[in-house]
């Protein structure tokens, strides 16, 4: 009895391993060096650092309806299917996705581009923030998330993708570094546009009509205050006197805005001494371009703002 008990033994356990191994293996990723993988993302700024890096040796899965703000998108089931097979899901991390406490994604695949400058990301405060229209007033509470608005956490996050993409496509790990090397050369050059018009005159006042430009405000030092209104509808009176009441302390005449403003928002505001100009988040694909030309239309505006010749 004892004999078969120690041949049994040795027998199951190798059955065992064999079945473990069958398992491994079936996950192994058996396709090419030249294979095209899938790639994910939640935002626009990740998707083109994953196409400027990537090159054709990528898909890059775009799943936001037009028209949606990425920050404020939830994925249907459909969606999250889609990033589940996909090679890679790029996520802005922190508090960006706040549908991901709710969706289960493959921890492999998952690349959180902000982890490694958790330092850099800016807590916002909770507390009353300004707001007039439909949703009324509101507070926000957690971190900016509209990280790709400082370019140096912008080059940070295409260097988390690069690194990803390059663990699992080592043998196109030189054309990765490559493309970055060329992309990074493209932020840098409008980022210096940038400071260069907001340095003509730092301590100039400005408005900006949205609680998103916190990393564009501190990596450019630029002097601003935020009043949230509704851009579709003129300023009633207590909107009016809210932004009279912060200009006696904060004397701007610019207000910052990710969208036109409807003409009646303009003439009002206008009417109080107050202009306004488009500077883009970007978060979602631009109508024309892509994240650089939206930085140029950055610097375009802000040299409007800053008087620069």
């Amino acid at each position: 009895r004892s004999s078969r008990a120690s041949t049994f033994l040795p027998i199951l356990l190798f059955a065992i391993a064999v079945a473990g191994c069958g398992d491994v293996t079936s996950q192994v990723d058996v396709r090419g060096p030249d294979s095209t993988r899938v790639v994910a993302a939640s935002n626009h700024p990740l998707a083109f650092f994953a196409e400027r890096i990537g090159g054709d040796r990528l898909e890059v899965r775009w799943l936001v309806p037009d028209g949606v703000d990425p920050a404020a998108w939830s994925p249907t089931g459909d969606d999250l299917a889609a990033m589940q097979s996909a090679d890679l899901i790029l996520l802005n991390g922190a508090t960006y996705e706040t549908w991901r406490s709710t969706a289960s994604l493959p921890r492999e695949k998952v690349v959180d581009t902000t982890a490694e400058v958790r330092k850099l990301l800016i807590e916002t405060e909770e507390g009353p923030v300004h707001a007039h229209g439909p949703e009324g007033a509101h507070s926000h509470r957690g971190i900016a998330s509209t990280t790709w608005l400082d370019p140096e956490i912008a080059i940070a996050q295409s260097a988390a993708v690069e690194r990803a993409l390059a663990e699992r496509m080592p043998a196109h790990q030189d054309l990765f570094r490559s493309n970055r090397g060329v992309l990074i050369r493209e932020i840098q050059e409008r980022a210096a546009a940038i400071e260069q018009a907001v340095n003509t005159d730092p301590d100039r006042p400005v408005i900006f009509s949205r609680p998103v430009y916190q990393y564009l405000a501190r990596r450019f030092r630029m002097n601003g205050e935020t009043l949230e209104l509704d851009g579709g509808a003129p300023p009633d009176a207590e909107a009016i006197a809210e932004l009279d009441e912060m200009r006696a302390e904060h004397p701007a005449a610019w207000m910052i805005w990710p969208e036109a403003p409807t003409e009646e928002v303009v003439a009002a505001l206008r009417e109080r001494g107050v202009e306004c100009v488009v500077v883009p988040i970007a978060g979602s694909p631009p109508v024309d371009g892509d994240l650089l030309t939206a930085m140029d239309a950055t610097a375009s505006s802000l040299r409007r703002v800053y008087d620069f010749d």
